[in-house]
């Protein structure tokens, strides 16, 4: 009779935990925001790669980097008295994530930075400054070092391609 109860139980836990693998969601976007700057991952789980490796959980590291990009944003932009809303369409973070006893992200000059996103700048009236849809790539990222702690940054080479885009057209 024991044995009967044991294996209905695990039956029944492992029906309950069936059913609920189909249900995990995985999140349309991810937002961050740093003062002035505004930052939106649209359906990250689809981007052509911002794969966590060994930094955790991937829904963690997705909301790190959008943490990260509104941060250096917020930083380049503080001095000019606007804001920026910038919304995130594909990420290909600089280098390849591979699996060598633990996954780690590999950078090479075939493995480079690219995104593709939207975004608005207005002025402190709200009034729209500079609006666009643009791919950038780098091309040579590895030619020119990081320094300091950007040179242990997550990602130093993504946030400098971002940031030197935003002073050429700004």
């Amino acid at each position: 009779m024991k044995k009967l109860l044991t294996l209905t139980l695990v039956l029944a836990l492992a029906m309950l935990l069936a059913s609920c693998v189909g249900t995990i969601e995985k999140p349309e976007k991810v937002s961050a925001t740093d003062g002035i700057a505004n930052v939106t991952l649209i359906k990250p789980r689809d981007f052509s790669d911002i794969q966590a490796g060994n930094f955790g959980i991937q829904s963690n590291f997705e909301q790190s980097v959008a943490k990260k990009l509104a941060e250096a944003l917020a930083d380049h932009f503080k001095e000019a008295d606007v804001t920026i809303d910038i919304i995130f369409t594909d990420i290909d973070l600089a280098g390849e994530t591979r699996f060598n006893t633990q996954e780690i992200r590999v950078l090479k000059d075939l493995y480079i930075p690219r995104m593709s996103f939207e975004y608005v700048i207005k002025d402190k009236a709200g009034d729209v400054m500079l609006a666009d849809t643009v791919e950038i790539k780098d091309m040579g990222y590895l030619s020119r070092s990081l320094f300091g702690m950007e040179a242990n940054a997550l990602i130093g080479y993504d946030k400098r391609m971002l940031i030197e885009y935003f002073e050429k057209v700004l």
